[in-house]
């Protein structure tokens, strides 16, 4: 199996120094990276004043820990597309690729905070569900476009690329094929990725649509916080499409990560202790995302599927230690959660676990900790 270590950047009420957290987070990666973690997931997240998540550029945060690491992989779980110019993503995520020599992996999201997407891209706001996938998805094909492709050229809903009337520089001698009438018809972005043709691409699936749009793609696909009953249906429909797509058989699980909370200590007693507070907070804080940016909470529109798959559940059903444990979290002694990660793996098929560890506002030196039995106690037991 393969680990990843997940984090949110969470700074809950901001009890400390922003440059405190980032010394933190590179202290947790740092051991990571000696621990073998295969990576880091890092977020985009942006204008929180709770201090649940505020990472605005994880790209640059990435350069930042590659510059301190060897051998651990950096992705993002996720960087919200819809927010990005799809040249400007294309560029960066390539460099980054490039200084790092192929330790990226790219995860993609649509962004799920209203005030978070509205502000910094009206197009991009999630209650309009219909158009913030149309631009996720003509993001991500122009972000694939412009790494894959010596020139191209791009004409959507919402981005034409080259825009019309770019005149043509003389000294572009390369271009001149791609001229027409003394104006550019097709652009090149440069540099393209290290790895070729480009990163392992991912996406964050929490509905039976995304994870369907992922399997056509042949991209992978990444669950946070799914019961594992509705893992395992998606799992189920991912394989039978992506087979049928690539034409050869997909092992069930291929292409699959669950990213869930998870904390590590002693005892489960302990984990308890730490873990609680924090990690009941984050799962409220998400619920409440969901139920703002559904367009009608009264009809149960855009159910979220971590509370348990009905409006009913979404809107009454109380998040307790228990529920987390029996649908969505790991936790406990290093024996508990040895067992509960063989149960995902035995219903999902599932060979790749994301470890989010600073739900909600955990202690660093309990974060340290966490990390520390998961990667000496549980680990070696699926290497």
């Amino acid at each position: 199996m393969k680990f990843g270590f997940h984090t949110q950047m969470v700074n809950w009420r901001h009890e400390l120094p922003h440059s405190q957290v980032l010394d933190n987070l590179r202290e947790q990666v740092m051991l990571c990276e000696e621990l073998g973690f295969d990576a880091v997931w890092l977020p985009e997240h942006h204008m929180n004043p709770e201090g649940f998540s505020n990472s605005p550029n994880p790209i640059l945060f990435a350069a930042d820990l590659a510059s301190r690491t060897n051998r651990i992989t950096f992705g993002f779980a996720c960087i919200t597309a819809t927010l990005w110019h799809p040249i400007r993503l294309a560029e960066d995520v390539a460099l980054l690729d490039q200084l790092t020599k192929g330790r990226v992996e790219v995860g993609f999201g649509r962004g799920g905070r209203p005030g978070e997407n509205r502000t910094l891209n009206v197009a991009a706001d999630p209650r309009d569900e219909s158009r913030n996938r149309d631009l996720f998805t003509e993001t991500i094909d122009t972000v694939v476009e412009a790494w894959t492709k010596d020139f191209f050229s791009h004409e959507g809903q919402h981005y034409t690329l080259p825009p019309k009337d770019i005149p043509h520089h003389p000294w572009m001698v390369s271009e001149k094929p791609y001229v027409e009438d003394g104006q550019v018809t097709k652009i090149k972005v440069v540099p393209k990725p290290y790895q070729e043709p480009h990163p392992p691409i991912w996406l964050m699936v929490t509905s039976e649509r995304t994870a369907r749009f992922a399997a056509e793609r042949g991209y992978n696909a990444m669950a946070a916080g799914t019961p594992i009953k509705t893992l395992s249906d998606h799992v189920d429909m991912y394989t039978e499409i992506r087979s049928e797509f690539e034409h050869r058989q997909i092992t069930r699980g291929e292409g699959w990560a669950a990213s869930r909370p998870v904390h590590v200590a002693p005892t489960m007693e302990e984990a308890r202790g730490n873990f609680e507070i924090p990690v009941i907070r984050q799962r409220e804080f998400q619920r409440l995302n969901s139920q703002l940016r559904s367009n009608s909470q009264a009809t149960g529109a855009n159910v979220d599927q971590r509370s348990g798959g009905t409006p009913e559940a979404t809107a009454t059903s109380e998040i307790t230690w228990e529920s987390l444990r029996e649908r969505e979290m790991l936790a406990g002694s290093p024996e508990d959660v040895i067992e509960q990660i063989e149960e995902l793996r035995d219903v999902c098929g599932i060979e790749y676990v994301s470890a989010f560890m600073d739900a909600g506002g955990v202690p660093h030196d309990k974060v340290m900790q966490s990390i520390e039995l998961f990667g000496t106690k549980v680990m070696p037991k699926f290497r």
